[in-house]
């Protein structure tokens, strides 16, 4: 990317099951989200035709092949959650996960993972190794880091370096982040400044919030939430924040998809004019629906045209927070 150039970037949240196994059941997900492993290379030929360059953050747990070598991975310093739901461990140990990826396909990914890894133009990214929660109560700072290093390990079998960090509902600690780059997290994936975002998303969030930001993706209640690449740090972890969610639309909302979808489109466009930055980020099962995946094709389409008249470009985290950090 040059200076004066707008820039796309899109994170995805790769955790299948893992993600909200504290919120749903196992049969709920597979009712809800049971399509999403289907989805997933229909995102990498959407990103590979359309010039896509993409960070995938990846549960460390879903790297393992089968249920030896994933309880020969954990981490040394398990979280100990006020809430033990949280925690994924006591389900690891029992009868909650299966031998490997054929019999338990919403635990293990590791044939997703080379699929996404032999793409041009996406990178492999660490969303912690069991889905951390760093502001939930009763984890600690160690806690974080034994997690990490269970995650760095668990790619590094697989040949996969870890550069970038997505946070588990984007709960970023700002006391937490001073040992990543020792770690090799060049960059990690903020939050927005907006108080209604600063602080990410918990189970725990008000309903006043929660309808605060679900107004919010359809009308531009908090600005676009773009930034110029001068005005990122140049150290590591360079803080990229999110510009905007792509959720999933709820099937009562399905007529406001148009407002949702220029929402998006303006954000962009406006990225593109001002040459700044529109990080876009959303999980593979946020595009698992039919109309999901269509918002998802206008994204990449719109693009395309702002490419050609704007010259906008598509960086994944790794390759602007290189850029951020050669600066």
């Amino acid at each position: 990317m040059t200076p004066g150039k707008g820039t796309l970037v899109i994170s995805l949240d790769f955790e299948l099951y893992w993600g909200v196994r504290d919120l749903y059941s196992k049969q709920d997900y597979a009712m809800k989200w049971g399509g999403e492993r289907e989805q997933i290379p229909r995102i990498l030929d959407l990103f590979r035709q359309g010039g896509i360059h993409a960070t995938w953050a990846t549960v460390g747990l879903l790297f393992f092949k089968n249920k030896m070598e994933m309880l020969s991975g954990l981490p040394e310093d398990e979280p100990t959650y006020s809430d033990g739901c949280l925690s994924p461990y006591g389900g690891i140990r029992g009868d909650e996960v299966g031998e490997g990826e054929d019999d338990d396909p919403y635990h293990y990914a590791i044939s997703l993972i080379d699929q996404i890894h032999a793409t041009l133009g996406q990178r492999i990214a660490s969303h912690t190794f069991s889905h951390f929660y760093c502001l939930e109560k009763g984890q600690s700072k160690s806690q974080f880091y034994s997690d990490l290093k269970a995650a760095v390990a668990a790619a590094e079998k697989r040949g996969i370096p870890l550069e970038s960090l997505v946070l588990p509902r984007n709960q970023v600690c700002a006391e937490y982040l001073d040992g990543l780059a020792h770690l090799g997290f060049m960059s990690y994936r903020g939050n927005p400044q907006h108080r209604l975002y600063s602080s990410g998303y918990s189970a725990e969030d008000s309903l006043l919030r929660r309808v605060y930001r679900l107004a919010d993706s359809y009308l531009n209640l908090t600005g676009h939430h773009t930034y110029t690449l001068q005005s990122v740090v140049p150290q590591a972890p360079v803080n990229l924040p999110a510009s905007f969610f792509l959720r999933s639309t709820p099937q009562a909302l399905r007529s406001l998809e148009p407002l949702r979808l220029k929402r998006i489109l303006d954000g962009m466009t406006y990225a593109a004019k001002q040459g700044q930055v529109y990080h876009l980020w959303l999980h593979p099962y946020n595009a698992a629906g039919a109309a999901d995946f269509r918002a998802l094709e206008r994204v990449v389409e719109h693009y395309g045209r702002l490419a050609e008249r704007y010259e906008m470009t598509s960086l994944n985290m790794e390759e602007l927070s290189d850029l951020v950090l050669k600066r």
